[in-house]
């Protein structure tokens, strides 16, 4: 199978999921949405285990942003609530303000972890690498038996430059 098409699929398991996931909160019933949306990424992550195209930076990613869809929803079902009298006007429930508030908190988590290992990735560099060699070398060098080259000698082609 093409590897596009397994993205393609494994895409349209998300799509399906956050659809069954606004259709049942549309019906304001927070169960059936959190149900779908469950299980629409467990279906997502065991498809791209079996097929081995899981990409871990991608999981954090799709984890952190159905947490912040999770938040906004709970905030707007929970933390909202809409009076008939006098008209126009909302009441905000600290309670669901909270709980929105502490579920967008733990959908940094996974960004901040990718964050952490971009960081990291850049800050390390394979070519400073500390030689264990360096110190004998440079004893070598501040020798006294060194003499100072004249320029027939560097011209002559006899000598490398150090």
């Amino acid at each position: 199978m093409n590897l596009d098409l397994k993205k393609m699929a494994g895409g349209l398991i998300l799509f399906i999921g956050l659809f069954l996931f606004f259709s049942s909160l549309v019906d304001n019933n927070i169960n059936l949405a959190l149900v779908s949306l469950t299980s629409a990424l467990i279906f997502w992550v065991i498809y791209n285990l079996l097929l081995d195209v899981f990409d871990v930076r991608l999981f954090a990613w799709v984890i952190s942003l159905v947490g912040f869809v999770l938040a906004l929803s709970v905030f707007f079902v929970f933390g909202i609530e809409e009076l008939p009298h006098p008209i126009g006007a909302i009441v905000f429930h600290t309670s669901g303000i909270a709980g929105s508030l502490g579920l967008g908190l733990f959908s940094l988590f996974p960004l901040l972890i990718i964050h952490q290992l971009n960081s990291q990735n850049i800050s390390i560099k394979p070519d400073v690498l500390v030689n264990e060699d360096s110190p004998a070398t440079l004893q070598n060098l501040e020798s006294d038996d060194w003499e100072l080259a004249s320029e027939e000698e560097l011209t002559s082609g006899g000598f490398e430059v150090g």
